[in-house]
């Protein structure tokens, strides 16, 4: 015990002390502490049981299903509606693709698919989808990814005629650069064709719970499924992900069977019934406890009216561009030359200081969860980038 404590401290002191690089960057990998969000941690931990069936987590599933409830309100969706919580955003769109494929062929579920499939999403869009089609057999070469932005309707009516597609992605926060994809052009043709529309608000669902720009998600309402990272957005311990659905019947239709030896009282509270996992952590109870005891309006609303605050210190500084300046996540930026700048050897170069940052193709790239970022630290990695610029050149 002595032991194990002397370790502890040892370590802390070297990260207080910074002797070893800590994540005070910008990146989503960066310090995002809630005590809030902590102590829910320690309470599913301590209690250790599974969220499966009602009898084995009665307290855990009331909490889960009411929080659904009301991110289903912040949405719009009627009492149709409903949504699980699931172990990461990734899994959260497969099951939303899974219940896509379900709508289009419901005897998929019973005597599988003979022929392929196609899946639409962008190009800018998360991996997650490419990972969902290997792991539901549709392969990778049929996700077809298409820019939205200069892809006119006829050409999507075209592309839906010739391909057997069951489902759209679209991206509410991209991580390149945080774009907003917004489908509201193309609302016709999806309708025509049936098809189902998923929204991976992964990085930028927070918006969700913000009062003041909960209006960026008006066109939530208009999808088939959602899914929302809680961990990513509201400093909530990892992993806190959630899938909403406008019908709800359909996620309990897809993932239903007979299984009495595990769901004997046969109650809607069996949220086993509509997941495809037995085993459940109790990750919406997080969720529920921070909305309870913490303020996730004002820690969202502050996560956004930090990213302006970034946009702005970079629009001021006359060093730097500001790239993709409608994202309401991200502050992307690159220096303002007309020589080629190595923003990837510049990164490293920062790594060896201590200073992460991230970056995409010839930008660099802050998402705004990480609380630590303030104007004078951010100011500081400003000068830093420069100053490493400068010797790069010198060489």
């Amino acid at each position: 015990m002595r032991s194990s404590k002397r370790c502890w401290t040892w370590f802390a002191n070297i990260a207080l002390t910074r002797r070893v690089p800590t994540s005070w960057d910008n990146s989503l990998e960066g310090p995002q502490r809630s005590e809030i969000s902590f102590i829910a941690e320690m309470i599913i931990a301590y209690f250790n049981t599974s969220c499966h069936a009602y009898e084995s987590s009665p307290f855990f599933t009331l909490a889960e299903e009411e929080v659904i409830k009301k991110v289903l309100g912040y949405v719009g969706y009627d009492d149709s509606a409903n949504g699980v919580f699931l172990p990461g955003g990734t899994l959260c769109t497969t099951v939303g693709m899974v219940c896509a494929r379900y709508k289009m062929y419901p005897e998929s579920k019973n005597t599988g698919l003979t022929h392929p499939v196609q899946v639409i999403t962008s190009v800018d869009s998360d991996f997650s989808i490419d990972k969902a089609a290997i792991m539901m057999g549709i392969g990778v070469d049929n996700v077809i990814k298409i820019d939205f932005d200069a892809t006119t309707p006829r050409q999507l009516d075209t592309i839906l005629k010739n391909n057997n597609v069951i489902m759209i992605n679209s991206t509410f926060g991209t991580v390149t650069d945080g774009k907003m994809e917004n489908l509201d052009r193309f609302s016709k043709v999806i309708q025509k064709h049936k098809v189902w529309h998923h929204i991976d608000a992964s990085v930028g669902g927070a918006a969700l719970f913000s009062e003041r720009y909960r209006r960026l998600t008006d066109s939530f309402i208009e999808a088939d499924s959602i899914t929302v990272n809680c961990h990513n957005l509201l400093n909530i311990n990892q992993q806190c992900s959630v899938l909403l659905l406008k019908e709800g019947q359909c996620l309990d239709e897809v993932a239903h069977l007979i299984a009495p030896y595990l769901y004997q009282a046969n109650t809607q509270y069996d949220i086993g019934q509509r997941s495809f996992q037995c085993g459940r952590r109790a990750d919406g109870f997080k969720l529920w406890f921070c909305d309870q005891l913490d303020d996730l309006n004002r820690q969202a609303t502050r996560m956004y009216n930090r990213n302006e605050r970034l946009k702005e210190q970079v629009s001021d500084d006359g060093r730097f561009l500001l790239v993709n300046e409608d994202s309401p996540t991200h502050t992307c930026f690159k220096i303002k030359t007309r020589k080629e700048v190595n923003v990837s050897e510049i990164c490293e170069n920062l790594r060896k200081e201590g200073i992460f940052i991230n970056f995409h193709k010839n930008f660099f790239r802050v998402i705004t969860v990480n609380e630590n970022i303030t104007v004078k630290s951010f100011a500081g990695i400003l000068d830093r980038i420069i100053a490493v610029w400068e010797i790069i050149k010198s060489q």
